[in-house]
């Protein structure tokens, strides 16, 4: 006791804290789900005296993040004018906006009687993770355009015109322009024939995505609302891919009603990344409220995909999407049907399969009351498990601009 009570004065007065700066380093601030955040935490001493006994530790949350190499934390001395380094490496485990940090101090004494605790300030980092990048990996392994056509199928919807490409050849009627005729194939039928072209049309795609709190459903990696965001986002980078226009809209209740204009190009894929990663789902689904919002604020012909579990009374889910009928949108509704996600990869007992299954033919009595309701106006309704979701909405995708429809 007499020796803690000498020492203390004798520590506060060599090891002042205060002459020591901590900061952490990121290699990048934006991530995808399944990349590596590499961070380095740097401390300097800038005073004269050394600390010997030093401990810093970068604090982060262990359910959004897990620790692939190194640790978070160091033991060490420090000298004076001493610059100390460490690193480590962590794996984002959901995607999301989120914070690593704060930043802590502890300094003890040689005979660890005293010791002090400090946070470093402005300590906090946000990291803003993507969805994961696998599925685009697997669009971009196909390579070209003409990859994208033979397996996907993809078609640019197009007209007669004066485009630049191809489109077939037929008789010259008066009013044609004669740099259109084709001279060689006209002295074979000896009769005037011109060449026809056709122009590619852009087509505006909107994705409306259900962000209420029942879309968390789920294991925590892969609920309803995880799959909905990566499905949004293959179907921007498909559709950007084809020189589309593509907007989002996430939905609530009326304070989580978020937009993104349409747009098109490489630097837009970022900016709806960017958007769907800052988006929780939250709140109860207010999906008349929404739709509401969403013609007040767009009303051009699009292809429009409304990506939501549906759970809220039929009759009001209709009306809501019906909505959408009179400015001659093209919808598609993808409903993650929510047993076959809450229940996906579980190893259940018999008497909970049993009950997995009454709730899955309630709630598809349910669905199906909505999608009787919605297909007398023309709007068509897919219901998905994990294992399907993306294939239900590219080939949807696919399938309508092939059509032409949306215009």
């Amino acid at each position: 006791m007499f020796s803690t009570i000498i020492s203390l004065p004798v520590f506060y007065y060599k090891m002042n804290i205060e002459e020591l700066r901590v900061h952490r380093e990121l290699e990048k601030e934006k991530v995808f789900k399944d990349d590596f955040v590499h961070i380095k935490v740097i401390i300097e001493n800038t005073g004269r005296n050394g600390f010997d006994f030093l401990e810093i530790r970068d604090n982060y949350n262990p359910q959004l993040f897990r620790l692939i190499l190194g640790e978070n934390f160091i033991s060490t001395r420090i000298g004076p004018k001493d610059t100390v380094k460490f690193s480590y490496v962590l794996e984002p485990k959901v995607r999301g906006e989120y914070a690593l940090g704060p930043l802590s101090i502890i300094v003890k004494d040689r005979l660890g009687f005293n010791s002090v605790e400090r946070i470093v300030p402005d300590s906090v980092t946000d990291i803003l993770v993507y969805p994961p990048y696998d599925d685009i990996k697997r669009i971009e392994i196909l390579g070209s355009k003409r990859s994208l056509q033979l397996n996907y199928g993809l078609q640019r919807s197009k007209q007669k015109g004066l485009g630049s490409e191809f489109y077939g050849m037929r008789k010259y009627v008066f009013g044609d322009q004669f740099r259109l005729i084709d001279w060689k194939a006209s002295a074979r039928t000896q009769s005037l024939i011109v060449k026809e072209f056709e122009d590619e049309r852009d087509v505006t795609v909107m994705i409306l995505v259900d962000s209420s709190e029942t879309m968390a459903g789920g294991a925590i990696e892969n609920t309803k609302f995880e799959y909905a965001i990566r499905a949004c986002m293959l179907l921007t980078k498909v559709a950007l891919t084809r020189r589309d226009n593509v907007g989002v809209f996430t939905f609530s209740d009326k304070k989580n009603f978020k937009f993104l204009k349409p747009n098109s190009g490489e630097d837009h894929f970022y900016q709806v990344l960017d958007f769907v990663a800052r988006v929780k789902p939250e709140g109860k689904c207010k999906i008349g409220e929404a739709m509401g919002h969403f013609t007040r604020r767009f009303q051009k012909r699009s292809l429009i995909f409304i990506i939501s579990d549906l759970e809220a009374d039929p009759k009001e889910i209709s009306q809501a999407i019906k909505k959408l009928v009179p400015f001659n949108h093209t919808i598609i509704v993808i409903n993650p049907f929510s047993p076959w996600f809450e229940i996906h990869e579980i190893d259940l007992s018999s008497t909970d399969k049993a009950l997995a299954e009454a709730i899955s033919e309630a709630m598809m009595e349910h669905i199906l009351l909505i999608k009787q309701s919605v297909r007398n106006v023309g709007i068509n309704l897919i219901t998905c498990g994990p294992d399907d979701m993306m294939n239900q909405i590219l080939s949807n995708y696919m399938e309508a601009k092939k059509k032409g429809r949306a215009y």
